[in-house]
């Protein structure tokens, strides 16, 4: 998609708000080593910003869902660890070893399906999954564990056993029984084994803020807490001391009064009830921002204006409280001034968590790192 650098909507994120959140996460999980998830561009913030952002701060190491995510690192030129959490297939296995990136194997049979494609010239650096409870992939035994170790030692030159993971479904809530029933899977896998590789992650961001008495965060690998999101949706923890990364802003393209009963937008679900200014905003679906939110609250300058009318592709309406000048910033997320919107609002009233909505951010909006 192309970038749409030549107008006023954008996503700004903060090198200052991630530092405060990796140091809080640090401090709070007690890890040595953090790996960072910056799967899906980021988690709408961007893949090589979130990547700068992240060794910048002090981060050991980086978490994907995709080959491709993990070359675009490398090809940027960071020489950080890179762990892919998602499913790969085998054929793809002499890639991952050239390029030195940890690959999550799910079974025996991978490994041996993956042996056909390395050269030997650099092993492959392999995660085992264990799956404890989540049920997507991964071992359930420790004779699977076993066996999957037996492979790599018996071909020591093809790989090199890097790490173990499971990944827990309900970190991240009051109700403990589901999780405690993971970890006690694990530890019936992992405590029979005789020995366990340099790496042992298990701490999402839910273990990591939660239950970091219970498991071992020497390694931990977060998403959403760096990037300022109360992982329990605030159930937990109010977390007061997070910091949300992202800002998206944009400014008044256009303004106009109308007369009383004239239609804004598509299909006229919105009437004006008497002469009305009406912003327009460069920006729309088109760029990822849901049609939920209609009828929310952003900041046009420091004032909080109703978007009205349908959200089109690439414009959107708001109901501005006198005449204001083209040009005026807008902010659709984030703090101006006094004023914040908040993106746990956005999404209370979008019915979204921060991840979902932060996610279907496009690329055609720009994203520069800032501060």
């Amino acid at each position: 998609m192309v970038v749409a650098q030549m107008r006023a909507s954008r996503i700004e994120i903060s090198q200052t708000a991630i530092n405060q959140n990796v140091q809080v996460t640090m401090q709070t999980s007690h890890a040595k080593h953090m790996f960072l998830a910056i799967k899906a561009n980021g988690y709408g913030h961007g893949l090589l910003e979130m990547a700068h952002a992240a060794k910048a701060a002090g981060v050991y190491g980086l978490a994907v869902a995709v080959v491709d995510e993990a070359l675009a690192i490398r090809q940027a030129k960071l020489d950080m660890p890179i762990l892919i959490l998602g499913y790969t297939e085998p054929q793809y296995a002499e890639f991952l070893a050239q390029f030195e990136i940890i690959t999550t194997v799910p079974s025996v049979a991978w490994l041996e399906a993956a042996q056909g494609f390395l050269t030997g010239n650099q092993p492959l650096l392999v995660s085992l999954a264990v799956d404890t409870g989540m049920n997507r992939i991964g071992m359930r035994t420790t004779a699977e564990v076993q066996a999957a170790v037996a492979v790599m030692q018996a071909h020591p030159n093809l790989f090199t056993w890097e790490g173990i993971m499971t990944h827990f479904a309900t970190s991240d809530t009051a109700e403990t029984d589901y999780f405690e029933m993971q970890l006690a899977r694990w530890h019936q896998v992992i405590d029979g084994l005789p020995c366990l590789p340099p790496m042992v992650h298990v701490a999402n961001s839910g273990a990591a803020m939660y239950h970091a008495d219970e498991v071992p965060t020497d390694f931990i690998r977060v998403g959403t807490v760096v990037y300022g999101w109360e992982p329990s949706g605030k159930e937990l923890n109010p977390g007061t001391d997070l910091i949300p990364a992202m800002t998206i802003k944009s400014a008044l393209s256009f303004v106009k009064q109308i007369p009383a009963g004239e239609g804004v937008s598509y299909g006229h679900l919105y009437h004006t009830t008497g002469d009305e200014w009406i912003g327009t905003i460069p920006m729309g679906y088109g760029d990822g921002l849901t049609r939920a939110m209609r009828g929310f609250e952003i900041l046009v300058g420091n004032e909080r204006c109703e978007i009205v009318g349908q959200i089109a592709m690439d414009q959107m309406m708001v109901r501005l409280p006198h005449e204001m000048p083209v040009g005026t910033p807008v902010t659709i997320l984030g703090t101006n001034g006094t004023q914040t919107i908040d993106i746990w609002d956005v999404c209370a009233h979008c019915h979204l968590q921060p991840w979902e909505f932060a996610n279907q951010l496009s690329d055609r909006l720009p994203r520069y790192l800032v501060d």
